[in-house]
């Protein structure tokens, strides 16, 4: 997991000591000020100020730093009366450094976001963040009901002390990434559809033996991943294994020191030495999609509904008859079929102790769940970027869906699906999204095969711990995290014999403490459920 926290609390407690709680941060303008695009009527239902008002705002989301002139923020300037500047250079990029630069320099944006969700609560608890419950109950309606409404959201928002800190960015769905396979190639070969680990075994042994890109090599990398320079999961989830933490009948597991583990190993040894498994695994990164099926090479793998659908209109022309459909989730070892990848939130925003106006801030943060905020923070500015059809379903213009680049990069260039407090609705995607996409997501929800038993915010844990707890989970897992990636690579790769050497892993990892730290997390997992 990633951690900054062990600098935190000296770095909040310098910046307090020079500035004072109430000090204002650098860049804020009082409510006196005229902010430039705020153009809201005295009547408007939607203002948070009576005059223009400007919050600083840290946030760099993906390495994209906030643009105030993004469309969907300079309207809701318009209606709200509030915008926001960015409280760092638009060149900055890694979040990490600029968070904590943020915090040594003693001035604090008004409003801050951050890849963390620990980290911001760390913060609130330091008093750099403030709560927001009583702001909540009396200023801000339409936010205080989701809350009431929606116990994931609660839940993901309330940190262990039982204040709220940061307002969270969540999915209404569950349904994320599902397995996809070369059905060309397939038919070609005159094989099924694989039902079971074991049929896929066979069938990726087919795709690399029987040439079916026909050019004559044995070239075809029968099972490839996006995601390998960040996780094995893609792999260890066939036979119901995991490198990290996991939810089994209530209890909290570490999945590498379970029996699944140890059979994932075996046969994830074996498939990498047969040449079935991208020998690039660890290396090929974000472009192997576009490399390994752009080259008529890749024939399996586990990815985005939407963006894995894409592929099937890009390489039309290229590869005559290429077919590269979704398909249920082979049945593991005890015959389930899981899909353990789903959609995960993002942290949200805060209010910080040196916000000049947080009752302004907080109608502004509950401005985002209204219909009229959710539909510029989902879909953007409506004429612009899409319409509405008779029935009320969303169409995009030709501005995000007839361009050389994706529709979600497109979308991202106006502000839409920043990483503020919003409910991300699945109509955004499904709008871009062509029929594969939409019946492979329909398969996946309606067979219900999405398990996400743990919560999580950004690929992390969103469990919530006391500061004693905090601090001994980091140090531990700061050892044994990239100890277990290390061992995974060495076994798959070969410099190190699986067989031999996994009693001694196992004994490594308790003598680095991974039962306290499952310990840890099973009290923090309970009280998470008990809220």
């Amino acid at each position: 997991m990633k951690k900054t926290r062990s600098a935190l609390s000296a770095m909040l407690a310098a910046a307090l000591l020079l500035t004072g709680c109430g000090a204002p941060a650098a860049g804020s303008t009082t409510s006196s000020e005229t902010s430039s695009g705020s153009t809201a009527s005295a009547d408007s239902q939607y203002l948070c100020s009576e005059e223009p008002i400007t919050f600083t705002f840290f946030d760099i989301f993906d390495n994209i730093t906030f643009d105030p002139s993004w469309a969907v923020f300079q309207e809701a300037a318009k209606l709200t009366n509030v915008s926001l500047e960015s409280s760092v250079s638009q060149s900055s990029s890694d979040e990490t450094t600029a968070f904590n630069l943020m915090l040594s320099s003693g001035n604090l944006a008004d409003i801050i976001s951050y890849v963390n969700m620990s980290d911001l609560e760390k913060l609130g608890h330091d008093g750099g963040l403030i709560p927001l419950n009583d702001l909540i109950d009396e200023y801000a309606p339409h936010l205080k009901q989701v809350l009431e409404e929606n116990d994931e959201f609660r839940k993901i928002a309330t940190a262990e002390d039982g204040n709220i800190y940061v307002i969270p960015k969540l999915q209404s769905i569950d349904v994320a990434e599902g397995d996809f396979i070369r059905m060309d190639w397939l038919e070609k070969l005159n094989l099924e559809v694989p039902n079971t680990v074991d049929e896929l075994y066979t069938v990726l042994k087919a795709f690399r033996e029987q040439d079916p890109n026909g050019n004559g090599l044995k070239d075809e990398i029968p099972f490839f991943s996006r995601q390998g320079t960040k996780s094995f999961n893609d792999v260890l989830n066939l036979w119901d294994a995991h490198e990290d933490f996991y939810v089994r009948d209530g209890k909290i597991t570490y999945g590498p020191m379970e029996d699944e583990f140890k059979l994932a190993m075996e046969n994830a040894v074996k498939w990498y030495a047969e040449g079935l498994i991208d020998p690039e695994w660890f290396t090929r990164g974000s472009n192997a999609r576009d490399v390994l099926l752009g080259a008529n090479q890749g024939g399996y793998c586990n990815d985005w509904f939407s963006s894995n659908a894409e592929y099937n209109d890009k390489l039309a022309e290229a590869i005559p008859g290429f077919s590269f459909l979704p398909i249920a989730p082979v049945e593991n070892q005890n015959g389930e079929r899981i899909a353990h990848t789903s959609r995960v939130g993002n942290p949200g925003w805060g209010i910080s102790a040196q916000c000049e106006d947080p009752v302004a801030a907080i109608k502004y943060f509950d401005f985002w769940f209204t219909d009229v905020g959710n539909d510029l923070c989902n879909y953007g500015v409506e004429g612009v970027t899409y319409t509405r059809n008779e029935d009320g379903s969303i169409q995009y213009t030709d501005a995000i869906m007839n361009t050389d680049k994706t529709a979600l990069s497109e979308l991202r260039n106006y502000g839409v699906q920043y990483r503020i407090g919003m409910i991300q609705d699945y109509a955004y995607e499904e709008a871009w999204s062509n029929d594969i996409a939409k019946e492979g997501n329909k398969m996946y929800e309606e067979g219900g095969y999405v398990y996400t038993p743990i919560p999580q915010l950004n690929g992390e844990l969103a469990l919530k711990y006391t500061t004693e707890e905090d601090s001994e989970y980091t140090k531990i897992m700061s050892s044994v995290t990239p100890y277990v990636t290390e061992m995974i690579q060495k076994w798959v790769l070969g410099s190190e014999d699986f067989a031999s050497t996994y009693d001694a892993f196992i004994q490594s990892l308790k003598d680095k403490g991974i039962e306290r730290a499952i310990e840890i997390n099973q009290a923090a997992y309970d009280r998470y459920m008990a809220n």
